[in-house]
């Protein structure tokens, strides 16, 4: 039998009994038989299917619920549970009722033919589990047994893999087929396969490392993989294939099937073939990054080598001016009493060494990169003959092209002078007159500007690259028209905004003159922020700690908390949790997840252990008896998906919403995210230095609950900025948790982000750094807006909205790209905020972006609630990093990961960690709360001061082992 798992939001929702369901069971005489189909009718609501017989399956919760609508004690079910008959007579009462179909034959073809289109997007048993579920609840059909629906989803998700590869394989040539099978081969004088040369990644951006990418693009392309079809394949699935070839070795590979082989080499080589072209393109990015920086800095530098000469100069240059501005020295004494302070020849010499400093060599930072030409020739040209750039829709003309064009053609016939056409048109007002001089542009500084040109539109989404996945059309970031239109309705009914354009000025505009009203409404009380033609002028808010006499009784409670919650060690809290809870499940085989292999759950925790507290597998395995280096190894590769990984957050965090202690905290309906930065020393193409962090750092964003319930984190370059992530966590965690508020600090913020989070039904409220300087946005330029008309008056405060009625539908179906995962939200919003003002769509999103953000300010500004809610919402996550930071100990804190899939266990399996910590936690301290509180206690303790209580307070949980000094050896 499956086990019961819900969220108390989802059981007010599905068994809050309605009008019609009072009137069926006001039809049932007596009360225990009223409770027991109100019951019933409650659990097949809420489980899709009705509660087991022999005996009856009893949810308290649920039960405890149902009772308190009917006002009949829950005791009186006994006399219900024992009655065999009238529990099926409800049964099909209930049925009736409700319209629900049985799950018979027809249903389960249905079913068939649905979980076999899934499968072939879907490899995963348990996505196809919840797709299947879903189905059937649509279709109002009760669920089948678990052991039913799991042999069905098995049987279509084989016939799925064998259609697949049938198909795939089926399709290639016997020369592509040689080529796949000779990626496996060992030649002699060689240590690995060809394959396990593709799979390995560039370290530091360089010319080497760039040249090997390149070298790895051309291998690809010379196997001929590129002109296999894949559009018919779901991308899902080809990521899936491509992540059993990344974790298989040659060995492995050999003994599969060769179609299953050749089928899963081909999504490999095609998924690596445009990865390997964005890492190209974030290398050339990040080298010529690092050049000009360097030549900025080259400058300072030399200033600070000829700091005696420049003070000279301006000594003299003091010297000739006193002496040029003394009225009393005629014009005809002058030039002998200037070169009497500073002989002709000391001048002569100091214009000269001032002259590159004025127009030479070091009056522009440009100048630095062209003499760095020669390193950019390393990589350059390496570059612009592998990728292929084209302009994107919307970009309009990208006058770079052509140049880049020439350039190819110079390099591939290793011509050095350039053409007498050459364009031009693509360099920069300010650098025009830097690359061409007497009519005619210099070589080296023309290709410089080219390429930081190229940076540039690459950066803004003005080039594409073909094949690239960061770097694509940015058209493949939208849902298929054929999937939109059946969307369209729902999404934005979901959003809680108009589906048809014409109706959204008038939408806007009423809820952006509801957030002005509300402002000038309570501007008289309003302390903390004022306006004038001045601006704005802010105070603080009072502090929220509780005062004296509060604080008295919470110290009180803290202590006599601390004295009667338990003291354990991290491992033992996890076996205690998994007890509990059984979150390993999740990184079992369905098929295995029915028993309890203690050997099995203890090398998974190790795992677990080994990447969340730093410590590595093979130190893991050195110090943990009963596991070796080779288990930890193998559950790592197989067991620790990306999928098990978020299963198993999910149902942590399910568990701390249903615990009384995090009902004092919050219900789970906001939530905060910012990010940590850890060291990363490893030569890798995501190292990135923070300035913030004075070292090369690795930042994993964190997403946390108001009930502390940790839900999603990913790993991300510290140079990149939080706001484009911040809708990965809300989107893509797998949680029951029904957000409907975020706070993220400055870095999380964009005015995109308002209109992404408004798009999608929810409130996005930043905290953001310098609020005096942001600006107030009006649709409505006829009304009054009293003391704030000084703020928005002027032409550029006014948004017209026919840009964003223009774009409405895409901008809607972009978002349910995002929302559905056919895009990922930070890649698709990276690429939209980099555009400029040139671009309609980028617009259409910033203006809207900036009507939400109005709206959001003039709210921060006038309630009080709704500042403490995003400072106390940030301060969680402050105080889980603070925790992090403990618990992330091995190697000094220093992160060891190559790779980015193991970047991503670290960071989740840290995660993983915190969660178990703080339901352990909250688990202890609700233990207390019920049980260890005597009667003369309960005068003194005041109970509803635990919404100030933290579960990550405590130092009751043993993070660094156990260290065994054996006296026996002491001699």
């Amino acid at each position: 039998m499956a086990t019961l798992s819900f969220a108390r939001a989802q059981m007010v929702r599905d068994a809050t009994l309605t009008d019609a369901d009072l009137a069926e069971v006001a039809r049932c005489r007596r009360e225990h038989n009223r409770l027991g189909f109100a019951y019933q009718l409650g659990f097949v609501r809420l489980f899709g299917r009705f509660p087991a017989q022999q005996p009856l399956e009893i949810c308290d919760e649920l039960l405890g619920f149902v009772a308190l609508q009917l006002g009949i004690d829950a005791t009186r079910f006994e006399g219900y549970a024992a009655r065999q008959h009238t529990v099926s007579d409800h049964q099909a009462s209930i049925r009736d009722h409700l319209r629900l179909a049985v799950f018979d034959a027809d249903q389960a073809a249905a079913l068939a033919r649905f979980v076999f289109e899934e499968s072939c997007r879907l490899e995963q048993t348990a996505a196809l589990l919840a797709r299947a579920r879903e189905f059937l609840k649509e279709r109002r059909v009760l669920l089948p047994a678990e052991s039913a629906l799991l042999r069905l989803v098995g049987e279509q998700r084989k016939q799925a893999r064998e259609h697949i590869v049938s198909r795939l394989a089926g399709g290639l040539s016997p020369g592509v087929a040689r080529a796949l099978d000779g990626l496996l081969e060992v030649k002699e004088g060689e240590a690995t396969s060809r394959l396990q040369a593709l799979k390995a990644n560039p370290a530091r951006p360089s010319a080497g490392a760039m040249q090997a990418l390149a070298d790895k693009l051309a291998a690809i392309e010379a196997m001929g993989v590129l002109a296999v079809d894949l559009s018919w394949l779901n991308a899902n699935y080809q990521r899936a294939l491509y992540h059993y070839v990344r974790k298989c070795s040659a060995d492995r590979l050999r003994e599969a099937v060769p179609p299953r082989r050749r089928a899963a080499l081909v999504c490999f080589l095609r998924q690596s073939y445009r990865d390997a072209i964005d890492s190209a393109v974030d290398m050339f990015d990040k080298l010529l990054t690092r050049t000009q920086t360097r030549a900025e800095h080259e400058p300072s530098d030399q200033m600070r080598r000829q700091r005696q000469t420049i003070k000279t100069a301006l000594a003299a240059l003091r010297s000739l001016g006193t002496i040029l501005l003394d009225d009393t020295i005629g014009d005809a004494a002058l030039r002998s009493r200037l070169f009497a302070v500073v002989p002709r020849e000391e001048l002569a010499a100091q214009v000269a060494g001032l002259d590159e400093w004025v127009t030479g060599a070091r009056s522009d930072v440009f100048h630095g990169l062209v003499r760095r030409f020669a390193h950019l020739r390393q990589y350059a040209p390496i570059l612009l003959r592998t990728l292929e750039f084209f302009p994107d829709a919307g970009a309009g003309d990208v006058p770079c092209l052509e140049a880049l064009r020439v350039l190819k053609e110079m390099n591939a016939d290793s011509r050095r002078k350039l053409p007498d056409d050459a364009p031009t048109d693509f360099i920069p007002r300010r650098l025009l007159p830097l690359v061409v001089t007497d009519g005619k542009p210099d070589r080296k500084a023309w290709e410089c500007a080219l390429l930081l040109k190229l940076k540039d539109d690459l950066r803004s989404g003005n080039l594409s690259v073909k094949h690239g996945k960061r770097f694509g059309r940015f058209e493949d970031y939208f849902l298929p028209g054929e999937r939109w239109e059946p969307l369209r309705q729902p999404f934005f009914r979901r959003s809680g905004l108009p589906a048809d354009p014409g109706d959204v000025p008038g939408h806007l505009t009423k809820r952006l003159d509801a957030a002005y009203d509300l402002f000038l409404a309570t501007a008289p009380a309003n302390s903390y922020a004022t306006a004038d033609e001045d601006g704005w002028h802010l105070s603080t808010d009072a502090t929220e700690a509780p005062d004296a006499e509060a604080q008295g009784r919470l110290g009180e409670l803290r202590r006599w908390l601390s004295e009667h919650m338990r003291t354990v060690r991290l491992p033992d809290l996890l076996i205690e949790v998994d007890n509990d809870l059984r979150f390993t499940d999740h990184f079992l085989p369905p098929a295995q997840r029915g028993g309890r292999d203690a050997e099995d759950v203890c090398t998974l925790l190790a795992v677990v252990l080994a990447h969340g507290c730093n410590l590595g597998l093979h130190t893991m395995a050195r110090i943990t008896q009963g596991v070796t280096y080779k288990q930890l190894k193998r559950v790592s590769d197989w067991q620790m998906t990306e999928e098990a990984q978020r299963a198993a957050l999910a149902a942590l965090v399910h568990a701390i919403s249903r615990l009384d202690a995090t009902l004092h905290w919050g219900d789970g309906r906001t939530s905060a995210s910012d990010g940590q930065r850890f060291a990363l020393p490893r030569k890798v193409l995501q190292q990135t230095y923070s300035t913030r962090f004075s070292d090369f750092a690795l930042e994993f964003y964190s997403f946390v609950a108001d009930n502390y319930a940790p839900f999603y984190s990913l790993p991300i370059e510290c140079t990149d900025r939080d706001s484009a992530f911040v809708l990965d966590g809300l989107c893509y965690n797998e949680s029951d948790l029904e957000l409907e508020e975020h706070y993220t600090d400055t870095h999380g913020y964009t005015e995109i982000n308002f209109a992404a989070f408004a798009m999608l039904g929810r409130r996005f409220c930043p905290r953001i750094r310098g609020l005096r300087k942001q600006r107030l946005y009006r649709l409505d330029a006829g009304r009054d807006y009293g003391p704030l008309a000084g703020l928005v008056s002027r032409a550029d405060r006014t948004i017209d909205p026919q840009v964003i009625v223009e774009q409405w539908d895409r901008m809607g179906q972009f978002y349910a790209s995002l929302e559905r995962g056919h895009t990922t939200a930070s890649v698709a919003l990276k690429r939209l905020a980099s555009c400029t003002a040139k671009n309609r769509f980028y617009r259409a999103n910033r203006d809207l972006g900036r009507i939400f953000k109005t709206e959001f300010l003039l709210s921060y500004l006038c309630e009080p609630q709704l500042r403490s809610r995003i400072r106390r919402g940030l301060l969680k996550v402050e105080q889980l990093h603070a925790l992090a930071r403990d618990v992330y100990y091995g190697r000094r804190g220093r992160i060891n990961a190559r790779e980015l899939h193991e970047q991503m266990n670290s960071c989740s399996c840290l995660t993983l960690i915190l969660a178990c910590v703080i339901y352990w936690q909250a688990k202890e301290i609700s233990r207390v709360v019920r049980w260890c509180q005597p009667e003369d206690d309960k005068d003194k303790l005041d109970i509803a001061l635990l919404e100030h209580v933290s579960p990550i307070e405590w130092d009751n949980v043993i993070l660094y082992g156990q260290y065994v000094l054996d006296r026996a050896q002491v001699r």
